[in-house]
């Protein structure tokens, strides 16, 4: 197995395993098994747990700020599509994966237990993501799309990433899609101008 293959591995496991698991409840050697390498191996790429942790939520912050870039940047698209498109992305890559939990929403959940990195970089994650949502609630007001004043664009991404993540939580603890379905319907009917 090549090195960077290896590597890529290792993070994804991680990943997978902070998302459906939590940070604090998988070792070095669960993700050894999973791989099929020694823990020397993981230790030689990340020294450290809080080392693998902060290189996963970077890796996933990059990922998904390309995507968000891409997404924001189409111009065949309505502000509503965007938004339709972020939230099912959310759902997508999340919940209907195996009830997986939102990486930064996970983390965020086991935050007092966290080394200080990973809390920062959850935090980035976060601010990321707010920041996406305003320049496209802006980009929505300037159009007139939504029904929503500039004024209220900063607490409308707050309650937006907290309807969210909340649902994500309710539908995996009562095994029932209908919350992320109903907050979808409420977040849009909340903006759309009738």
């Amino acid at each position: 197995m090549k090195k960077h293959d290896v590597y890529q591995q290792i993070l994804e496991v991680a990943e997978n395993f902070t998302q459906t698991k939590g940070y604090n409840a998988f070792s070095y050697r669960d993700i050894a098994e999973q791989v099929g390498v020694k823990t020397s191996s993981i230790h030689y790429y990340f020294p450290t747990k809080a080392d693998l942790g902060q290189a996963v939520v970077k890796k996933h912050i990059e990922a998904l700020c390309d995507e968000l870039e891409q997404l924001i940047l189409t111009k065949n698209f309505s502000c509503q599509k965007k938004l339709e498109l972020f939230i099912d992305g959310i759902v997508t890559k999340t919940y209907l994966s195996n009830q997986k939990m939102c990486l930064g929403g996970m983390l965020a959940s086991d935050v007092l237990t966290l080394p200080d990195i990973i809390q920062k970089e959850v935090r980035v994650f976060f601010n990321r993501l707010e920041d996406w949502l305003k320049r496209l609630l802006l980009e929505a007001c300037n159009k007139k799309e939504f029904c929503l004043e500039k004024k209220a664009i900063a607490s409308e991404t707050q309650l937006i990433l907290s309807l969210l993540e909340g649902s994500l939580l309710l539908a995996r603890l009562f095994q029932d899609e209908k919350y992320l379905t109903s907050t979808r319907r409420n977040i849009l009917e909340r903006l759309i101008r009738v």
